[in-house]
């Protein structure tokens, strides 16, 4: 709940942070366009050559600087770094054949968001070098999210182009033990292993303030960049049209990650450096009657880092002692998709449509350490062995996926349309590996793999069908009421339900109540019945066939298959006050409920003897309403307001620890010393508020601003409910988590003013500003047994609070 509001605090505070948003409006271009009344000419031989194309368009060139408290968090998302003065960049050109030349050949080369950074911190006030990078090579010193497009063509026979486009990624600042570097980490001042040797024991229990003496805790930025390069092209040949597309794109930096291993756990930044290919080939036929879509695609995933290897922070106590835990990184992988898509108008006032595709999805890459198993002796060796826990190279996991809609829209009478249709979603998994072996410890200890689990891939088919009616019941005024109905039916296997089915049936009602009004109401009821197998898929995975209670076994509901009702209400109203005045009105709610009933075996029926009553672990409700009215209003022809405000609220109930979830289940001995069941809700609701305008001062001077306030809280309570009557542990006596409140301001300021019919000048400048009491947000150790052996070590967030400026200045010519 923490970061989902501090995001979205965060992506609507990058509105000020976009320079370029005043050099947006591009110079329309007349080059191709005859004067009123001229008669064409004969073609030149040259006139339409691409090297005598004339040209019109516009660049922009400007400088600009970003200051204040933790920018790097409110421009996280474009990669802006302090210090320095930024130049900037935007260009837009288009040649095109003139007009009275015969020809049809064009050149289009644009150019947005071109920074050029003067300096390299990410955040303020950071001069370590860790903080200047993404823990990799990557830096945003160019082009931090920006784009840069050329095509060209003959309009009507073919045309190609390429482009290279930049997204980026500021992420948090965290204090780790460990630097990473080409998949490989190191102790930051300390040992690796505690100074232990593979036959002799070094220090075998840091305590937390030996790890601060030693400045083990070092701050790390995380953060990612993405580029990405691609050319496509055209052909037409009558009614066919020949496509074909080439992307590559790179990402990497870090993000950060945590690793708990045996003898305590701590946060790290995870290297990325990941390459995705895809190549497109398409064939279309069109015509008045029929079209149709053939294409194939081909993309491939590289991850260029296995795994990350990480020294144990202190060692063990039997040999041997020099230990590394290895953390998987994402497999590479690749895949085949064939899709068509057909549609015709033959049946009279009827639309048919079918879409159909089939894919191939492949991963064969060879087998990783298995993830935070630290049995692996030095850096890594016995890599597939035994030890490993596996009797292949490789998994060789191939999914078979298959996908298809058809649907037919008609008008078959009088203000009356209608439309059915049909479409499933299939996958079949296969993979060469399901035994893998482990030992007494769950994969974590040194003994003799001998322990048998199984990998158990999900397959399923989902399918649907409905229809939808409308009818005009009264035409002069535009009303229609429309009723449509929904069936889908679900089969899985290895999951808590291999069998659901959802009836949904909607109704809705739209109308002009007058010449100024138009407004639309629908409402939708949805039920899915299931019956969950909460054993059967952990049976499966364990390798052990349960055939009676146990109370060793977890009972978890997945909520997106557990039985469902849900209820939703969406309205909208538009009212035209006058012809300078528009308002509007929006609320939306939607409600869904999740039972999770008995558990059952498959074929078996209800079992007794399970610690639970019918009420499994999972989502139990969950809720969300929207509220918004907006208003426009132009006082004057070069005038123009807007003002808008909006209620969000998100509610969540989670229910766990079933096999507690009683009084008479407390007293058990499988529930002495736990906290009882805990029962986790949450409230987020959020205030959003605005005003924008634009002024058209005179024909030279332009004014624009904008400004949005938001306020929002979320409460977080893990326990409610605790059965445990003699609390002998601090954790039965659990208060609910304090509120956490949020404030983000954002203003923007624009001025535009022409020099000359080909000169502007434009400026730019911003504030934005966010707050929030988010308490867990704070740096430093948390010791797990006793005051001298570590247990886990927070990431070290700073605070999530920012209040920043951006400053811009620049010109704009015209050609």
């Amino acid at each position: 709940m923490i970061n989902r509001n501090t995001l979205t605090a965060i992506a609507l505070a990058t509105t000020c942070l976009t320079p370029l948003a005043a050099f947006a409006q591009a110079a329309g271009s007349n080059a191709a366009t005859p004067p009123a009344g001229a008669t064409a000419a004969p073609p030149s031989s040259n006139s339409d050559s691409f090297g005598a194309l004339p040209f019109s368009g516009e660049v922009g060139l400007g400088v600009m600087g970003v200051m204040g408290k933790n920018p790097d968090q409110a421009g996280r998302y474009t990669g802006l770094t302090t210090k320095g003065v930024d130049a900037v960049g935007q260009f837009d050109l288009h040649g095109a054949s003139p007009w009275d030349s015969g020809g049809t050949k064009y050149l289009d080369l644009t150019g947005d968001n071109l920074i050029f950074q003067g300096g390299h911190d990410l955040g303020s006030g950071n001069d370590q070098s860790s903080y200047s990078r993404y823990n990799s090579s990557t830096n945003n010193n160019v082009a931090n999210s920006g784009t840069v497009r050329l095509d060209l063509g003959n309009q009507g026979t073919w045309s190609a182009g390429g482009y290279f486009d930049s997204i980026s990624y500021t992420g948090n600042t965290i204090d780790s033990i460990y630097t990473v570097n080409q998949g490989q980490g190191r102790l930051n001042n300390l040992p690796a292993w505690g100074g232990s040797t593979p036959t002799h024991e070094g220090n075998s229990a840091f305590t937390v303030p030996q790890l601060l003496a030693a400045g083990a805790l070092q701050p790390v930025q995380t953060g990612t960049r993405r580029d990405i390069f691609g050319s496509d092209g055209k052909y037409i040949w009558g009614d066919w049209t020949f496509t074909a597309a080439v992307r590559h794109e790179h990402k990497e930096g870090s993000m950060e990650e945590a690793l708990d291993l045996k003898y305590g756990g701590t946060a790290f930044a995870l290297p990325i450096n990941y390459d995705t290919d895809r190549y497109d080939v398409a064939a279309t036929y069109n015509n008045r009657v029929n079209q149709m879509v053939l294409q194939y695609t081909y993309s491939k995933f590289v991850d260029r880092n296995t795994f990350v290897a990480l020294p144990q922070v202190v060692a063990m106590t039997t040999v041997p002692f020099q230990e590394t835990a290895a953390y998987s990184t994402p497999p590479s992988s690749d895949a085949h998709y064939v899709t068509l898509m057909a549609a015709t108008n033959a049946v009279p006032k009827t639309r048919m449509n079918v879409n159909l595709r089939v894919g191939y999805e492949l991963q064969d890459a060879t087998f990783a350490p298995d993830t935070q198993d630290p049995s692996l002796v030095g850096v890594a060796s016995n890599l597939n062995s035994n030890l490993q826990g596996t009797s292949a190279n490789s998994l060789n996991a191939q999914a078979l996926v298959y996908q298809g809609k058809i649907s037919a829209d008609s008008h078959p009478i009088e203000n009356t349309d209608a439309r059915v249709f049909y479409g499933f979603d299939g996958r079949n998994v296969h993979i060469d590996q399901y035994e893998v072996f482990t030992g007494s410890t769950g994969g974590s200890g040194d003994a003799s793999f001998n322990n048998a689990q199984f990998v158990v891939p999900q397959n399923w088919m989902k399918q649907n069908a409905g229809a939808e009616v409308g009818y005009h019941i009264i035409p002069q005024s535009d009303t229609k009421l429309t009723v449509g109905y929904r069936f889908d039916v679900v089969e899985r296997n290895n999951a808590n339900v291999d069998h659901s089915t959802t009836n949904t049936e909607t109704v809705a009602l739209s109308s002009k109540l007058g010449p100024q009004v138009h407004s639309s109401l629908s409402y939708e009821h949805g039920d899915r019945s299931a019956s969950l197998n909460y054993v059967v898929p952990w049976a499966n995975l364990a390798g052990v066939p349960t055939t009676s209670g146990s109370s060793g076994v977890t009972f978890s509901g997945a909520y997106y298959q557990a039985p469902m009702t849900s209820d939703a209400i969406r309205f909208r109203t538009d009212y035209a006050v006058a012809d300078n005045m528009s308002a509007g009105m929006f609320i939306q709610f939607k409600n869904e409920n999740y039972n999770y009933p008995v558990p059952t075996l498959v074929n078996s029926g209800t079992i007794s003897g399970y610690p639970i009553t019918g009420g499994g672990e999972g989502v139990k409700q969950d809720y969300n309403l929207t509220v918004g009215p907006d208003l426009s209003y132009r006082p004057t022809d070069d005038l123009n307001l807007h003002l808008f405000y909006t209620y969000e609220q998100i509610y969540y109930n989670n229910l766990g620890n079933g096999a507690c979830s009683t009084a008479a289940q407390a007293a058990t001995a499988a529930c002495t010393g736990t906290a009882g069941y805990f029962q986790n809700q949450y409230t987020s609701a959020v205030n959003t508020a605005g005003i924008s305008g634009d002024w058209k001062v005179s024909d030279k001077l332009k004014l624009g601003a904008e400004y949005t306030f938001a306020y929002g809280s979320v409460m977080f309570g893990q326990f409610d409910g605790v059965f445990v009557s003699n609390p002998t542990v601090s954790n039965q006596n659990v208060t609910n988590y304090p509120d956490i409140d949020s404030l983000m301001n954002n203003i923007k300021l624009t001025a535009g003013y022409e020099l000359a019919p080909s000169l502007e000048l434009i400026a730019q400048c911003g504030w934005t500003y966010f707050h929030n009491n988010n308490w867990n947000d704070t740096a430093g150790p948390v010791q797990g047994a006793g005051s001298t052996t570590i247990s886990y070590l927070t990431p070290g967030y700073g605070s999530p609070n920012y209040s920043t400026v951006t400053l811009m200045t620049g010109v704009k010519f015209k050609f």
